[in-house]
């Protein structure tokens, strides 16, 4: 009797708003960890890039992802959720490898990974609408999607842009090498002219 007044209970508080329903539970606590490293990831972006188009999506990113932390953390908050802002461990192996390269191909790989995150965020946002029943869930959603929508869009135009931008790498030779040179022609069809004899009388 007392487990069923206990699930009662809880139906009630999900329905009324007041505590989260296990999917929209799982939502706040994956888009904690997405923000978080989604605002690390455009820090050293701004930080370290190269290309100014790039400079100038990190600094959106940071602007709009500190908004959307602190909206996210609201709504937690309201739910009775407790979420950290630390970074999962796979997350901080990315951004340490981002560490490791510069100029170029720091560029390239900072754009191909901003199009990877923002694509999954987006699915992230079009499951929670699609799934939840909480009016909270869904407000929340209808309010930031758009902003991940100009993310996602911004990022593969970026990528396009970046990646297509790289072209061939051409080496020079190794210092002390030479160039082959194919000899003339024995047959050359230019008469020779010779110079005349030189009269020593």
């Amino acid at each position: 009797m007392l487990k069923i007044f206990v699930i009662a209970s809880l139906l009630i508080l999900i329905d009324a708003g007041v505590i989260a329903a296990p999917l929209d539970d799982l939502f706040i606590r994956y888009e904690a960890q997405s923000s978080a490293y989604e605002l690390a990831f455009a820090r050293v972006g701004q930080a370290r890039a190269q290309r100014p188009e790039i400079r100038t999506y990190a600094a959106m990113l940071i602007n709009d992802h500190e908004a959307y932390g602190d909206a996210l953390r609201d709504l937690a908050t309201s739910k009775g959720i407790v979420i950290s802002s630390a970074l999962a461990t796979d997350d901080k192996l990315r951004l340490d490898n981002f560490t490791q390269i510069s100029g170029a191909a720091f560029d390239n790989a900072f754009a191909v990974e901003a199009e990877r995150v923002n694509h999954n965020n987006m699915a992230s946002l079009r499951k929670e609408a699609a799934d939840t029943i909480d009016s909270d869930m869904h407000s929340f959603v209808d309010h930031f999607i758009n902003m991940d929508a100009k993310h996602e869009a911004a990022a593969i135009a970026l990528s396009e842009h970046v990646v297509a931008a790289k072209g061939p790498i051409i080496k020079p030779p190794p210092t002390g090498d030479t160039m082959t040179v194919a000899p003339p022609h024995s047959d050359s069809s230019m008469p020779v002219i010779l110079p005349p004899p030189i009269d020593r009388k």
